[in-house]
Protein backbone atom coordinates (compact mmCIF):
# COMPACT_ATOMS: atom_id res chain seq x y z
CA UNK A 1 0.00 0.00 0.00
CA UNK A 2 1.15 3.48 -0.60
CA UNK A 3 0.41 6.66 -2.42
CA UNK A 4 1.83 8.13 -5.55
CA UNK A 5 3.09 11.66 -5.89
CA UNK A 6 1.38 12.99 -9.02
CA UNK A 7 4.25 15.34 -9.88
CA UNK A 8 7.13 12.86 -9.93
CA UNK A 9 5.18 9.58 -9.97
CA UNK A 10 7.52 8.27 -7.25
CA UNK A 11 6.17 5.72 -4.81
CA UNK A 12 5.94 6.78 -1.16
CA UNK A 13 4.94 4.20 1.48
CA UNK A 14 2.19 5.13 3.91
CA UNK A 15 3.64 6.38 7.22
CA UNK A 16 3.38 3.96 10.11
CA UNK A 17 2.44 0.96 7.98
CA UNK A 18 5.61 -0.96 8.83
CA UNK A 19 5.21 -0.21 12.56
CA UNK A 20 1.57 -1.34 12.46
CA UNK A 21 2.54 -4.60 10.79
CA UNK A 22 5.29 -5.21 13.34
CA UNK A 23 2.89 -4.43 16.18
CA UNK A 24 0.26 -6.86 14.86
CA UNK A 25 2.83 -9.61 14.30
CA UNK A 26 4.19 -9.17 17.81
CA UNK A 27 0.71 -9.35 19.37
CA UNK A 28 0.01 -12.56 17.42
CA UNK A 29 3.31 -14.04 18.53
CA UNK A 30 2.68 -13.17 22.20
CA UNK A 31 -0.84 -14.57 22.00
CA UNK A 32 0.44 -17.82 20.52
CA UNK A 33 3.08 -18.20 23.22
CA UNK A 34 0.54 -17.67 26.03
CA UNK A 35 -1.88 -20.09 24.37
CA UNK A 36 0.94 -22.69 24.36
CA UNK A 37 1.20 -22.28 28.13
CA UNK A 38 4.00 -19.74 28.54
CA UNK A 39 3.79 -17.08 31.20
CA UNK A 40 3.60 -13.42 30.31
CA UNK A 41 7.34 -12.86 30.92
CA UNK A 42 8.29 -15.99 28.98
CA UNK A 43 6.13 -14.86 26.05
CA UNK A 44 7.70 -11.38 26.16
CA UNK A 45 11.18 -12.90 25.97
CA UNK A 46 10.26 -14.50 22.64
CA UNK A 47 9.93 -11.04 21.10
CA UNK A 48 13.22 -9.77 22.49
CA UNK A 49 14.57 -9.59 18.93
CA UNK A 50 12.06 -6.84 18.12
CA UNK A 51 12.62 -3.10 18.46
CA UNK A 52 12.74 -2.31 22.20
CA UNK A 53 10.20 0.52 21.98
CA UNK A 54 7.73 -1.62 20.07
CA UNK A 55 8.41 -4.55 22.41
CA UNK A 56 7.61 -2.54 25.55
CA UNK A 57 4.51 -0.92 24.03
CA UNK A 58 3.19 -4.23 22.71
CA UNK A 59 3.91 -6.06 25.97
CA UNK A 60 1.86 -3.51 27.91
CA UNK A 61 -0.95 -3.56 25.35
CA UNK A 62 -0.93 -7.35 25.23
CA UNK A 63 -1.54 -7.57 28.96
CA UNK A 64 -4.52 -5.24 28.52
CA UNK A 65 -5.81 -7.37 25.64
CA UNK A 66 -5.57 -10.58 27.67
CA UNK A 67 -7.34 -8.98 30.63
CA UNK A 68 -10.08 -7.60 28.37
CA UNK A 69 -10.61 -10.89 26.56
CA UNK A 70 -10.32 -13.32 29.42
CA UNK A 71 -11.63 -11.29 32.37
CA UNK A 72 -14.29 -9.12 30.79
CA UNK A 73 -15.08 -11.39 27.84
CA UNK A 74 -14.75 -14.90 29.25
CA UNK A 75 -15.26 -14.29 32.96
CA UNK A 76 -11.84 -15.39 34.25
CA UNK A 77 -11.09 -14.14 37.73
CA UNK A 78 -8.23 -11.68 38.08
CA UNK A 79 -6.50 -14.05 40.48
CA UNK A 80 -6.71 -16.81 37.86
CA UNK A 81 -5.24 -14.55 35.20
CA UNK A 82 -2.44 -13.50 37.52
CA UNK A 83 -1.66 -17.15 38.19
CA UNK A 84 -1.83 -18.22 34.52
CA UNK A 85 0.33 -15.31 33.36
CA UNK A 86 2.60 -15.37 36.43
CA UNK A 87 1.99 -11.67 36.98
CA UNK A 88 1.24 -10.18 40.37
CA UNK A 89 -2.43 -9.83 41.24
CA UNK A 90 -1.75 -6.20 42.12
CA UNK A 91 -0.46 -5.52 38.61
CA UNK A 92 -3.44 -7.23 36.98
CA UNK A 93 -5.84 -5.29 39.23
CA UNK A 94 -4.05 -2.01 38.52
CA UNK A 95 -4.27 -2.57 34.77
CA UNK A 96 -7.96 -3.51 35.03
CA UNK A 97 -8.64 -0.39 37.10
CA UNK A 98 -6.75 1.77 34.60
CA UNK A 99 -8.75 0.30 31.72
CA UNK A 100 -12.03 0.96 33.52
CA UNK A 101 -10.94 4.51 34.26
CA UNK A 102 -10.11 5.08 30.58
CA UNK A 103 -13.50 3.70 29.56
CA UNK A 104 -15.21 5.97 32.11
CA UNK A 105 -13.37 9.00 30.77
CA UNK A 106 -14.31 8.18 27.19
CA UNK A 107 -17.93 7.52 28.15
CA UNK A 108 -18.15 10.79 30.07
CA UNK A 109 -16.62 12.73 27.19
CA UNK A 110 -18.98 11.17 24.65
CA UNK A 111 -21.97 11.64 26.93
CA UNK A 112 -21.15 15.33 27.35
CA UNK A 113 -20.68 15.71 23.63
CA UNK A 114 -24.12 14.17 23.06
CA UNK A 115 -25.79 16.53 25.55
CA UNK A 116 -24.01 19.62 24.36
CA UNK A 117 -21.91 20.00 27.53
CA UNK A 118 -18.22 20.72 27.08
CA UNK A 119 -16.89 20.24 30.64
Amino acid sequence: MGSRNNQTDDFFPLPGLEEDLLYDQTIRRLRGEVERGKTYDQACKTVADRDLGIQMEVAEDFLKIIIAERHFGEGYGLDDLALILDVSLEKVEAIRDHMLSEIGTIFTRENRRGTGLTH
